[in-house]
């Protein structure tokens, strides 16, 4: 008969007290929230060559950002993170939520109401690459595993030196046998211009949400004089949310949005985005997303951001995708000589799509895409976003080789057949 003495009974009963309380959401005053309670060691990767921003990057896919212009405060809760804050990407997928290990922050967490999240597996970053122009930006790329799902996410960072904004791009990719259905989320608890309060905003044309800072009413001065921080969704989302910090995280955990901006004024206040994918097996997809800093940046208001597919051979029709922002019916594109913009629709503020006939010598190369809003007031020129290629030909009809035996070849294979007719003789055959 095996009986446990008391000492281990009471010591199985204290550790199964103790891992119970550690996989449970934080609950205590957000300035306190702990640290370090669980998960793995969390490596950094800081772009702070440039001006005004310094961006820290988790291997879990969180985020701190310093903003020069607000002199020794970080712009992401807890404010006097030395490492990422809470800010990040997080995946509901099989009825697990992956992200951030927010719990090993260094400065703690104030995330207790995501409930449980399984931090990104097998991770890797990278060191910063680029020179910080806009053609070679400062660039980071984060990877990790979503559990034994299959999914896979790799995000690129760039920041280009001088910008008040910087750029996420994630890739989900399903290694798996099966379909998965995923809903991304990218969300941050945002302390705005040194302070942990502001006003719920959001700018219809863009799709852009996030805060405004408190000193001031949003009637005066304009708009353009108060401090912002914001996630404009560069890839459209399916939701989003600018609300109190909790709700924001609570939202996140439920793996709902609720597409509303809380309307009281000066809170301590978050933002999420939401993008709903179904993918297939080997197949991917890349969601896109800007967060900005301080004054609205030019990225609000009428923008060209992208083209997809990025190119087109002379003498074809290709069906495109333009993501970018303020879009509205009555816009208009311009490819440049040589290619006819037809079939232009509006489908969001952020999405359009549009039939290239691109002639038969139009000339070859990338070439600047020209935009237009739909009131004429706005104008926006993405260098380099569409390329002609050159219209080739159809490859060769493939036959089957048949292949050729040399001399030794051929007489080994006759006196092998010689052989064997003397075998089958003396055999009788």
């Amino acid at each position: 008969m095996n009986v446990l003495s008391p000492y281990r009974r009471t010591g199985r009963l204290l550790a199964a007290v103790l891992a119970l309380a550690t996989s449970l959401p934080v609950l205590a005053d957000k300035g306190t929230a702990p640290a370090g309670v669980r998960g793995t060691s969390l490596a950094v990767t800081t772009i702070d060559a440039g001006t005004p921003l310094t961006i820290r990057v988790g291997d879990e896919m969180s985020f701190q950002i310093f903003n020069a212009d607000v002199p020794g405060t970080g712009q992401i809760f807890p404010s006097t993170s030395s490492g990422t804050a809470d800010m990040g990407w997080l995946v509901h997928a099989g009825g697990v939520k992956y992200g951030p290990d927010f719990f090993q922050h260094p400065a703690g967490t104030a995330t207790g109401s995501l409930g449980a999240v399984t931090p990104y597996g097998n991770r890797s970053i990278s060191p910063v690459s680029g020179s910080g122009t806009a053609a070679d930006p400062w660039r980071v790329t984060v990877r990790g595993d979503l559990g034994s799902t299959g999914l896979v996410a790799e995000q690129v960072v760039e920041y280009v030196n001088g910008d008040n904004f910087f750029t996420k791009r994630l890739t989900l990719t399903n290694h798996s046998t099966g379909t998965q259905d995923v809903r991304i989320f990218l969300g941050g608890d945002i302390y705005l211009a040194g302070s942990d309060h502001g006003i719920p905003y959001r700018d219809a044309g863009s799709g852009a949400v996030g805060g405004s800072d408190c000193t001031q009413t949003n009637a005066s001065p304009a708009p353009a004089a108060r401090y912002y921080i914001l996630y404009i969704p560069m890839t459209p989302a399916d939701a989003w949310t600018g609300a109190g910090y909790g709700d924001v995280w609570q939202q996140i955990g439920q793996g709902q949005l609720d597409n509303a901006l809380s309307t009281t004024s000066c809170i301590d206040n978050g933002a999420a985005l939401q993008r709903n994918r179904s993918l297939p097996p080997g197949a991917g997809t890349t969601i896109e997303a800007v967060t900005s800093f301080g004054d609205l940046p030019g990225l609000i208001g009428f923008t060209i951001a992208r083209v997809t597919p990025p190119s087109g051979a002379q003498g074809t029709s290709v069906d495109v995708t333009v993501t970018g922002t303020g879009f509205a019916p009555g816009m208009r594109l311009d490819f440049g000589a040589g290619i006819t913009v037809s079939d232009l629709v509006v489908v969001s503020g952020t999405t359009a799509t549009a039939r290239l006939v691109i002639a038969p010598g139009a000339a070859l190369g990338p070439r600047a895409v020209q935009g237009t809003s739909a009131d004429a007031t706005q104008s926006s020129t993405l260098a380099n976003g569409f390329t002609v290629t050159g219209a080739g030909t159809p490859p060769p009809a493939q036959t089957r080789p048949v292949p050729a035996l040399d001399a030794g070849a051929l007489a080994a294979l006759l006196l092998g057949m010689l052989l064997l007719a003397l075998v089958f003789l003396r055999r009788g055959i």
